[in-house]
């Protein structure tokens, strides 16, 4: 083919295609181009997977402290713990100032020798024939002063039992109608849930069929049924009281509910439907710390009402022990009399009055073991069953107006007819 291109004097015939060359070596590369504009927005994704949990940051600042909270509920009685070692013996104190209110009985003195005995007086004349009287020895033993019996017994705590407040007449007997011989069987009225608690009806006024339900031994509110059958069918009103109660000692008395307010050494008086109310501070009483007039129930002090008018049961601050009962003007809503039967808080269960005597249970609520004429200021002999139940009396109350006791027992709220000794008379 070259020689052909050649003899021809540069004049070549184009020949066939030859076979593809060998690809050449990779040239040098080029520059980065510049950034193109931004596309537009995309669709919205779909939410992915939730991630592994990342580790615990540290604590953060310490914040400012909170404002204090309102004053809780009293708590429930926790269970006795083990006795501790005993302190040692502190110095001695310095005299304290004795109230007014409340008469301090000193200790009893060993009883003397017995005089020798006088010269035989001259026979009197023979006295006109007297009316048969063949229970006349029991109203004796009741009335001549003295007392015979465990019931009227030295306690052998070093406490004087039947010495009361010299203010109260030493000359005053009780009348036979007054005195208490019996408790009759029960009657369950309500079972409700709560361990503690009181119900109440009017005393004095015996038109008023309403009664009030007051429910565990702390709290501020009062259920109010207008009569029985509102009481049984569970129909009620609710009210509000202006300061939260402490035990299970309440009382109505002329449309007003008295109660102690919890955490201080006041009674409060409280008018239902107009819903004021009063206070009085009584002194020189146990009112907190759990030192309370009756562990059984929680409670500080216990209010009653009989025939006689309104009462408070409490215990004394002065001595830490003695059961107190103070006489209420309902009028001016103050202590008229104080009267210490110093008698021991420890060894009473419960209480309740009529018709001017107080009768004090046992620590297991069982039977009646002190009986104290408070108008006479002198202990009385009265020992007699009250039930046969070991439950929780929480409350205990005599009620004039029919002369039952209303009972609260471990949610059972129970009725006692009262028998006094001129019903057993006119047997």
């Amino acid at each position: 083919m070259v020689d052909l291109c050649n003899s021809t004097k540069g004049i070549c015939l184009t020949g066939p295609p030859g076979p593809p060359g060998r690809p050449g070596a990779d040239g040098i590369p080029g520059h980065n181009g510049s950034d193109g504009q931004p596309g537009p927005q995309g669709p919205k994704g779909e939410k992915g997977a939730n991630g592994k949990r990342g580790k615990k940051g540290q604590p953060g600042a310490t914040g400012n402290p909170g404002g204090k909270g309102e004053k809780g509920d009293p708590g429930e009685l926790g269970l006795t713990g083990n006795e501790g070692p005993s302190g040692q013996k502190g110095e001695k104190g310095e005299k304290g100032d004795v109230s007014n209110d409340v008469l301090l009985a000193g200790a009893k003195g060993d009883q003397g020798p017995p005089g020798p005995p006088g010269p035989q007086g001259p026979p009197g004349p023979q006295g006109p024939p007297g009316s048969r009287r063949p229970k006349g020895s029991r109203l004796t033993n009741m009335f001549n002063g003295q007392c015979t019996g465990e019931a009227c017994a030295i306690p052998n705590d070093d406490t004087l039992v039947g010495k009361a407040d010299e203010t109260v007449s030493e000359h005053h007997f009780p009348q036979a109608e007054s005195v208490i011989t019996s408790i009759g069987n029960s009657t369950q009225v309500l079972k409700v849930k709560e361990t503690f608690g009181a119900w109440i009806r009017e005393s004095a006024n015996k038109s008023d069929e309403r009664i009030w339900v007051i429910k565990h031994f702390s709290g501020i509110l009062v259920k109010e049924f207008k009569d029985w059958p509102s009481l049984l069918n569970n129909s009620y009103m609710s009210i509000q009281l202006p300061h939260y109660f402490q035990g299970c000692g309440h009382a109505v008395y002329n449309n007003s509910l008295y109660y102690h307010k919890a955490g201080y050494n006041t009674i409060m008086r409280f008018e239902f439907g107009r819903e004021t109310y009063e206070t009085l501070k009584i002194e020189n009483a146990l009112y907190f710390d759990r030192k309370y007039l009756f562990a059984n129930s929680k409670t500080y002090f216990n209010l009653a009402v009989d025939e006689k008018g309104l009462w408070i049961i409490y215990a004394s601050s002065v001595d830490g022990s003695s059961i107190l009962v103070a006489k209420l003007d309902e009028r001016t809503f103050s202590v008229v009399q104080h009267v210490n039967t110093t008698y021991p808080k420890s060894k009473a269960g419960n209480a309740f009055i009529a018709q001017g005597i107080l009768y004090v249970t046992d620590t297991k609520d069982m039977s009646i073991t002190f009986a104290f004429d408070l108008l006479g200021g002198k202990q009385i002999n009265a020992n007699f069953n009250l039930r046969t139940s070991q439950s929780v009396l929480a409350m205990l109350s005599y009620n004039m107006r029919d002369q039952h006791l209303y009972s609260w027992e471990d949610g059972h709220l129970m009725l006692y007819p009262v028998k006094f000794l001129s019903a057993t008379l006119n047997q």
